[in-house]
């Protein structure tokens, strides 16, 4: 922890990082694929914020409490995955507990859209995509910066350079990131289904490895 002494020594601090990670993992697809096929709902299912959800169709929010052997790979890869992402932000080995707070998943129809929102009942969330569909250019999940500023100049234009972080949904790809991360999926124009899976989690210190 930086000391008032250490802060006037350096001079220069960046404060309020937003850390993300990334990973990618095919392995799943054709199981999960499947899976998700198989349970296709109507509607939203959920009933959670249905007014900013248009052209797709939700699960509940259990997808994948089901004790499925694909299920059971799914959550081990995706916590390994946390793992390292926590521990190479804190810069320390420790044992975490990590436990779904929700999971779902999302197909998309075209002209799809899910509006401007964030998760608060878990600490990290991460979407999964199944198959990113057929349009290369329409449909990015956007995450919007927490750093808001009403007025910027020469001084602070380095604020506003990312305001949006625009993801291009990919096959097999795994995107973690912290719940008061503002996003949403962008207007979606391809006629293919995109299907993703998200999910929320909580995280316990354990102590040291």
């Amino acid at each position: 922890m930086l000391t008032i002494d250490g802060l006037i020594e350096k001079g220069v601090a960046t404060f309020f990082p937003t850390p993300m990670s990334f990973f990618e993992n095919k392995n799943l697809l054709s199981g999960i694929k499947k899976e998700i096929l198989s349970r296709e709902v109507e509607g939203i299912e959920s009933e959670v914020a249905k007014n900013i959800k248009h052209n797709l169709t939700e699960s509940n929010f259990e997808f994948l409490d089901k004790d499925l052997h694909i299920f059971n790979d799914m959550k081990a890869w995706i916590y390994e995955c946390l793992k390292k992402t926590i521990n190479s932000i804190q810069q320390e080995k420790v044992n975490y507990k990590t436990s779904m707070a929700g999971s779902w998943y999302h197909i998309t129809k075209t002209n799809g859209i899910h509006e401007p929102h964030y998760h608060a009942n878990c600490s990290w969330c991460g979407i999964y995509y199944v198959q990113a569909g057929d349009d290369d250019n329409s449909g990015d999940t956007v995450f919007r910066s927490p750093i808001q500023s009403s007025y910027i100049d020469s001084g602070s234009k380095y604020l506003d350079i990312m305001s949006n972080l625009r993801i291009k949904p990919r096959d097999g790809m795994l995107v973690l990131f912290p719940s008061f991360l503002t996003h949403y999926q962008a207007l979606y124009k391809g006629s293919e289904d995109r299907i993703v899976i998200g999910f929320n989690i909580c995280v316990e210190n354990l102590g040291e490895n």
